[in-house]
């Protein structure tokens, strides 16, 4: 849990309106993680398989969550709005994320943890040095190049 709260919260805060909401929503997604631990197969890396838990979660919380009916006044102004995302946008990045993950997860390993740890994270890159005991000068090397391997892989995909 410790290795992938960061990862999960991250993503539930760009989901949810409030950090206790976000905080909820881990602690559903930990839980269900773990009544569902039997059923890992290890076809997949665990933080991809944890990551479609959360992702499937998500999709469940949006689709309970009815929105009452309101005025019309405001759902014009909610319409003009668009620093909130709706449902639809959320479940878009959610899918782009699911792809960015599986092309991350393509990656060999001494590029893939410091990017997971630096952009799913948050963590800055001088600790990621530190904890992996790797100079700070390797670490955005190998940054640099799993993100151009990747923009390699997604331009690839996006033309087929």
């Amino acid at each position: 849990m410790k290795r992938y709260q960061g990862m999960v919260f991250s993503q539930a805060k760009k989901a949810f309106l409030t950090d206790e909401e976000a905080e909820d929503f881990t602690q559903e997604v930990f839980l269900k993680t773990y009544e569902s631990l039997s059923q890992f197969r290890g076809e997949s890396q665990f933080s991809t398989w944890l990551f479609q838990i959360a992702r499937f979660r998500l999709t469940k919380v949006f689709k309970k969550k009815k929105l009452p009916i309101t005025d019309w006044k405001e759902d014009i102004s909610s319409v003009a709005d668009h620093s909130k995302p709706s449902v639809v946008d959320i479940l878009d990045k959610e899918e782009t994320s699911h792809n960015l993950r599986s092309l991350i997860a393509k990656l060999p390993k001494s590029y893939q943890m410091p990017i997971l740890l630096h952009y799913f994270e948050n963590k800055p890159l001088k600790e990621i040095a530190s904890d992996l005991n790797i100079k700070l000068g390797t670490i955005k090397s190998h940054i640099s190049r799993g993100k151009d391997l990747i923009r390699k892989w997604w331009s690839h995909e996006i033309e087929s």
